[in-house]
């Protein structure tokens, strides 16, 4: 799982990256292409011309135009699922989502978000399902929770796995913490996304993957579940990534057949402008520091190999002779 993906836009003004973007994931595409199951959460439209739905604001409404073809670069790199839940799904309204959707899915992609649309996979024999939320109308909204319960429970009938998608939360960088409380972002509210994600794990859910802050947040184990407050930006050429905004973590987990969080690593990417390993490990040292101080009772452990554990598993091992 990784954040935040935007590839350069040509709204309001062009900026693309070098090369069309040809080398956006050349550093990191290994590790994508290396999962069962790589998602991530796409900011914006792919779409040529169109009408915009905002009035542009520098520092407070964007718009983002991604050119179509660009989705082979997601495809490229090695990403299966991509979510479209987010404040940048409408901002070319219906026909920038149903160009969206259907420049993906002619490179193979899925994608999930507009009007409940629900990613469906099987691997080896497990289905699974990827459930989106957002805060934003035209998908399924985070702010009515007893709603999304009956929507996961439902899903949690037919399928296997449930993973719910949910881009909320304050953003920018006073935005690391993660607390247990409504949150607003240039006063819109953005949920509470600690009880969002723990009532939908209590409705059947088995690992919720969070974005939108725009930086890492803290993971949490609830009820032998992965919460992953937020993967923050992974590649959005033309935005701001200076510190913590330019931190790319890609996180992997592993479940087992029934949803049960095994274990996981935070691999640390960083953009540079363009993604690149980051031996500092800028990313997971974050990740590791706001999960301690976010969820002192119920953060996983997070090894110096950047090794995510349950502490049950943990406290075992130790207790072994």
């Amino acid at each position: 799982m990784v954040g935040d993906v935007m590839m350069g836009s040509t709204y309001p003004n062009s900026n693309l990256p070098p090369d069309s973007g040809k080398e956006l994931f050349l550093n990191i595409d290994s590790i994508i292409k290396d999962a069962h199951l790589s998602l991530g959460n796409l900011e914006g439209t792919l779409l040529t011309g169109g009408i915009c739905t905002k009035k542009v604001q520098q520092g407070r409404t964007y718009a983002f135009r991604t050119p179509p073809n660009f989705a082979q670069y997601l495809a490229d790199a090695g990403f299966d699922f991509m979510n479209l839940a987010n404040n940048h799904m409408n901002d070319f309204g219906p026909g920038g989502i149903e160009s969206t959707i259907e420049s993906l899915e002619g490179v193979g992609i899925q994608s999930g978000g507009p009007h409940g649309k629900i990613g469906k996979f099987e691997i080896d024999s497990i289905t699974i399902a990827i459930v989106c939320f957002a805060t934003s109308p035209g998908t399924n909204t985070i702010f009515q929770t007893k709603e999304a319960q009956k929507i996961v429970a439902e899903q949690a009938r037919q399928y296997d796995i449930v993973i719910v998608s949910f881009h909320g939360g304050k953003e920018g960088l006073g935005a690391l913490h993660t607390k247990d409380t409504m949150e607003y972002f240039l006063g819109s509210p953005r949920g509470n996304v600690v009880s969002f994600s723990r009532a939908v794990i209590d409705s059947g859910a088995d690992l919720v993957w969070g974005h939108g802050p725009h930086v890492p947040r803290a993971l949490e184990i609830y009820k032998d579940r992965l919460i992953a407050y937020s993967c923050g930006n992974f590649c959005t050429w033309g935005f701001n990534i200076s510190g913590e905004l330019g931190y790319a973590p890609i996180l992997q987990v592993v479940l087992d057949s029934t949803g049960n969080f095994k274990h996981g690593k935070i691999i640390s990417a960083i953009q540079n402008p363009f993604l690149e390993i980051d031996i500092q490990y800028s990313a997971a040292q974050l990740i590791k520091k706001l999960s301690h101080e976010d969820f002192p009772n119920s953060s996983p452990h997070i090894t110096d190999d950047w090794v995510i554990l349950l502490r049950q598993n943990v406290m075992e091992e130790i207790k072994q002779p």
